[in-house]
């Protein structure tokens, strides 16, 4: 692995405050409700994330970028003698699995899935359950979880698809922030720690269950006694997409 000598640590918060505002400008396309930009919104972000990650490390710039396109990520190093690589994230492979195998019969809808960067799903149910929307609410439009969203029958009709859509993928950017900052880098280490084995699987896979973040935004939310419609996660994207409270 190599390692870079530590930057001053000027340089290093303005490279990570540079990286932050690359994940601000990412979310913000996102939130502009338009399906032509939310792919390279979310890969502004992965750009983003990918920045901070290196300046905490202390690697330059632009040497190690992460670019999700679900369930892969793709890695470009520019320099090394595999400039770009892929692999699988277990967390969004396990659960596009657990979807179409479970019995709900969803459908892929293809155009959507190249627009996002992701997997997306249509489910024939006319409403998802969810815990933020219990009964007697009828549940919700659309969900997003481990890089796969997945939208109702409804969400055309009683509620503006386009607006759905760019709520979940803000949901989709703040967990490629949290897998880059963090699940990424704990993956490769504790597979690391594994010995030539571990070594051999982490070129492959990526265990990404790691989210530091996600788990402070529900502890958060448990300690304010706060639904999870109104936790930090569900704010920060309606923030950036006001018209997408879905719930």
């Amino acid at each position: 692995m190599l390692r870079f000598p530590r930057p001053p640590l000027r340089s290093a918060l303005v490279t990570g405050v540079f990286g932050g505002s690359l994940m601000s400008a990412g979310m913000e396309l996102i939130g502009t409700e338009s399906p032509p930009v939310r792919f390279a919104g979310l890969q502004l972000t992965a750009v983003g994330a990918s920045v901070a990650r290196n300046a905490a490390s202390g690697a330059p710039m632009l040497s190690d970028i992460t670019l999700p396109i679900y369930p892969l990520y793709v890695r470009v190093r520019p320099g090394t003698s595999t400039p770009i690589t892929a692999r699988v994230s277990v967390m969004t492979a396990t659960r596009l699995a657990t979807l179409l195998t479970a019995g709900g019969h969803p459908t892929v809808d293809w155009r959507a899935t190249v627009a996002t960067g992701a997997p997306v799903l249509r489910s024939p149910r006319w409403r998802l359950p969810s815990e933020s929307c219990p009964p007697p609410c009828e549940g919700s439009f659309a969900q997003h979880n481990a890089g796969v969203i997945v939208y109702s029958s409804s969400a055309g009709t009683d509620y503006d698809l386009r607006r759905t859509l760019a709520h979940e993928s803000l949901h989709l950017a703040q967990q490629t922030r949290d897998a880059l900052l963090d699940a990424i880098p704990a993956s490769d280490a504790a597979l690391g720690r594994l010995g030539t084995s571990g070594r051999f699987v982490s070129r492959f896979f990526v265990v990404d269950v790691l989210m530091p973040l996600r788990a402070v935004d529900e502890g958060e939310a448990r300690i304010r006694g706060a639904s999870r419609r109104n936790s930090w996660y569900e704010t920060e994207a309606r923030a950036f997409a006001p018209g997408g409270a879905l719930r």
